[in-house]
């Protein structure tokens, strides 16, 4: 029977590590380097004259968060009106802002390709390109080009 050196250590997987998730049936991911934490729903205060992709803003110890939609955001139903809906905070220009989505589905090591082929209402600039995860397809999302969009006058102060 071989065994493995004491110093040796498993090999890491190949590839970008990726916090996977889904939106009425569409897998995105969010570079995992870039989350800070997965919240529960909780509730929102709304902001008075902010569209539809705008949730509102919550408390995380202290700090009040904006969150947006990502449902909306892909023009699809409310990912914040799902029953147990989560809250992905992620690191943004030095605050913290809040993605609201369906489901997180898992955290993946995943090489990713180009694609422009995406049907998805999202600005080029937002995708990074395809990867895929046990043979299930994601679409890789550049957090701040989509943050930088959504929140201009935050990105040029």
């Amino acid at each position: 029977m071989l065994a493995a050196a004491p110093d040796s250590e498993p090999a890491a997987p190949a590839g970008p590590q990726w916090v996977v998730l889904s939106c009425d049936e569409i897998r995105l991911a969010v570079p995992l380097a870039r989350v800070r934490e997965i919240l529960t729903p909780r509730p929102f205060t709304r902001l008075p004259g902010c569209g539809p992709e705008v949730c509102g803003l919550i408390g995380v110890r202290g700090r009040i968060v904006t969150v947006f939609d990502v449902g909306i955001l892909l023009g699809r139903r409310r990912s914040a009106e799902v029953h147990d809906h989560r809250l992905l905070l992620l690191e943004w220009r030095g605050r913290t802002v809040g993605l609201a989505v369906d489901a997180v589905l898992s955290i993946a090591h995943a090489e990713t390709v180009p694609d422009d082929s995406s049907e998805l209402p999202l600005h080029e600039d937002d995708v990074i390109g395809i990867g895929a995860v046990d043979q299930e397809r994601f679409v890789a999302l550049d957090p701040d080009h989509l943050l930088d969009r959504l929140l201009p006058r935050m990105a040029a102060s």
